[in-house]
């Protein structure tokens, strides 16, 4: 029986409410096999691996409201008033997972649920386990009569390859290419759209797939590699779909191989908008792909993200996982990273660097609502050090109150969602017989703390200490007083500051070395602490759009932001601040040591298209990349920008149908930004 959308949603409503006696497994259990039977099966013309279904979004849904069930515990805890200043925030992360993609190609669907009774039979027994395998055994049951039902939808539809290939993945493992590339669909399918848990990478393909490859004729590889990635794009995930090449094996050799080459000459041509990928590069990586890349970066394939090798698995060894582990990382999301069997939660906390400047200046009152968020304090710095000082401590104390919230929420996973489908690929659950979130049994449990606006802070910083402490242009009260007011009557003064004071992103000194402090500050607060799940924290240095949010309720800073303006993007400079180019401009971020940032230290790199014209533009990207891992640089993206077709872009967007620009961690249609968007791009492109 097929049921329409709102006929699904309407049987899932049945099982949102949730108490101490609920088994929120079994209620999901109960919806998520009602959905892959009852489902709608429809077989787009496009697609030559699988088909769409109807109910992605209903299960993510009912999680949505549990999660408002003790929402009154933050307003309860003394909290909320930082969170809704956005000084801080915590919340749940369900968003940023990863299946052990080994396990679902070499099992299959079919060889996953063997695997489940063999544990089953292994820990007979065990209630508390039986209770788990008994319920992710009926799931997976469920999954194989909706292969089942796919199959032949595709069969009566005339896609005889899809619907051949669908059949066999219901009695095997596959067997060649394209059902390895049908097996990772039909997976994604089946707990992102079903079980509603965020699948957000698609693994290191050229190592998953290569074994299929080497058996492949070349030609009919390549046609499959770019229908693949075609097909990728129309599940048009949230912040596009990740997948990874390279990376570096046990004894420090690249995984670069022939399927690497063939992914990154496919994905140029795909001209796909919600793909992207992950160049995991080390000392050994060619620089052919490298430069290949590049020229799909130029040429406006420009989701793609270089990533350093070496410095992932070094700030995951730091933050206490196995070697072994650390080396098989996997990236989900924009640029997040995560050890083997670890469930990566990315994005639970956000920490506002400027507003700690803001309450060290303020007594630990916002300028916009003169709302009490921070530490009260005197007010009387008779040094910078002494200012400096308070804005650590106000720092600190915004990071434990962010930990606090994500504790408050994640103590609550078991009352708010399970992820069957994913738990029955997670050789941990299976060994501690427990779903992964309710019962917390992935090997690595981590949490995380991402900190915005780094280079907002650190001038407005820099701005202070040479307008207050050393030149004594005017008073630190009388500066205040300035910024509360909102720079108003002083624009001189505000546009002196904002284009000729020092700034982070020149390769100056000073402004790197408060950036460096900064960040081993958030480091010792952050990195290591215990949360609830037996996991410990994370940091990373990433804003993503938050920045736009955030900066909505970040009042004027000193280093000539307006108030409600946007803060600083990830870890880059100021926009307009990096004068002194991109190699200075790196070689800034590069100062911070980004092995204390697991979570990510992400560089952004806007360049003129006339910058990087022919061969020495590409040699120039090439090599600038290099120096910048070299020195300990984590991660960095760039987009190549031509202003006259930007703005006239803006005038005439039916004349850019697909021109897009990457928005901190994924692209988009230049076209779908907003209108002060597109006015920041047009301003970031002029060099």
């Amino acid at each position: 029986m097929s049921l329409n959308r709102e006929e699904l949603f309407e049987y899932a409503t049945k099982h949102i409410k949730t108490d101490d006696n609920s088994d929120v497994l079994e209620l999901d259990c109960k919806n998520i096999i009602f959905l892959l039977d009852n489902c709608e099966i429809t077989v787009p013309e496009s697609n030559r691996f699988f088909i769409t279904v109807n109910c992605e979004g209903i299960q993510k849904n009912i999680y949505n409201k549990r999660m408002h069930l003790f929402s009154h515990e933050i307003a309860e805890s003394g909290l909320y008033v930082g969170d809704e200043a956005r000084a801080y925030t915590g919340y749940y992360d369900f968003s940023h997972t990863t299946a052990q993609w080994e396990s679902v190609l070499s099992l299959g669907i079919t060889g996953l649920r063997k695997r489940i009774s063999e544990y089953a039979e292994k820990n007979k027994g065990d209630e508390k386990k039986d209770r788990f395998y008994k319920e992710i055994s009926k799931v997976y049951d469920a999954a194989l009569r909706f292969l089942k039902r796919a199959s032949d939808a595709a069969a009566a539809c005339g896609k005889n390859e899809m619907a051949e290939g669908i059949k066999s993945l219901t009695e095997n493992a596959p067997k060649n290419l394209f059902e390895a590339m049908q097996t990772t669909i039909i997976y994604y399918v089946l707990q992102h759209m079903f079980e509603g848990t965020y699948l957000r990478t698609l693994g290191r393909l050229d190592s998953l797939f290569y074994s299929y490859y080497e058996k492949e004729n070349k030609e009919n590889a390549k046609e499959l590699v770019l229908a693949y990635l075609k097909e990728i794009d129309t599940l048009k995930a949230p912040a596009n779909t990740p997948f990874a090449l390279g990376g570096t094996d046990e004894h420090g050799n690249s995984l670069i191989n022939e399927l690497s080459y063939v992914f990154v000459e496919a994905y140029k041509k795909a001209n796909t908008n919600n793909t992207k990928f992950h160049l995991l590069c080390n000392d050994n990586t060619p620089a052919d792909i490298i430069e290949s890349a590049f020229e799909g970066v130029r040429n406006g394939s420009n989701s793609i993200f270089f990533m350093s090798d070496k410095k992932i698995i070094e700030s995951l060894e730091k933050l206490g996982e196995d070697r072994k582990d650390a080396l098989n990382y996997h990236v989900v999301g924009c640029y997040e990273c995560g050890g083997e069997g670890e469930l990566t939660s990315s994005c639970n906390a956000r920490v506002n660097l400027p507003l700690a400047l803001e309450f060290a200046l303020n007594n630990g009152k916002t300028f916009i609502a003169d709302k009490q968020a921070g530490l009260e304090n005197n007010g009387r710095f008779e040094s910078f050090d002494a200012l400096y000082k308070e804005f650590l401590r106000q720092l600190v104390y915004m990071c434990n109150c962010a930990m606090k919230l994500t504790d408050l929420c994640e103590v609550h996973y078991r009352d708010v969602h399970s992820a069957p489908i994913l738990s029955g690929v997670y050789v941990s659950a299976l060994e501690k017989g427990g779903d992964l979130y309710c019962d917390y049994t992935a090997k690595y449990n981590n949490s995380s703390v991402n900190a915005l606006g780094l280079a907002t802070a650190v001038d407005s910083l820099a701005a202070i200490k040479k307008l207050v402490f050393e030149d004594k242009t005017m008073s630190l009260s009388r500066l205040t007083e300035i910024l509360k007011s909102n720079w108003e009557n002083e624009e001189p003064l505000r546009l002196l500051v904002k284009n000729k004071y020092p700034k982070f992103g020149l390769n100056d000194k000073n402004t790197d070395n408060i950036a460096k402090n900064i960040v081993d500050v958030l480091h010792q607060a952050i990195s290591g602490k215990p949360n609830v799940k037996g996991g410990i924290y994370r940091l990373g240095l990433f804003s993503i759009d938050w920045r736009w949010e955030f900066g909505l309720k970040t009042g004027a800073s000193a280093d000539g932001r307006l108030s409600g303006e946007t803060l600083s993007q990830n870890t880059s400079a100021t926009f307009g601040a990096d004068k002194n180019g991109a190699t200075a401009h790196l070689l800034s971020i590069a100062t911070i040591d980004a092995s204390k940032t697991p979570n990510g230290t992400i560089a952004d790199i806007d360049l003129h298209s006339s910058a990087v014209k022919g061969k020495n533009g590409i040699n120039a990207l090439t090599s600038t990349l290099k120096t910048f891992f070299d020195l300990g640089g984590f991660g960095v993206h760039y987009n190549i920008l031509d202003t006259e077709t930007l703005k006239d872009a803006k005038l005439n967007p039916e004349k850019y149908p697909n021109l897009q620009v990457r928005i901190c961690g994924w692209n988009v249609l230049f076209s779908a930004l907003s209108e002060k968007e597109k006015d920041e791009f047009i301003a970031r492109s002029i060099k």
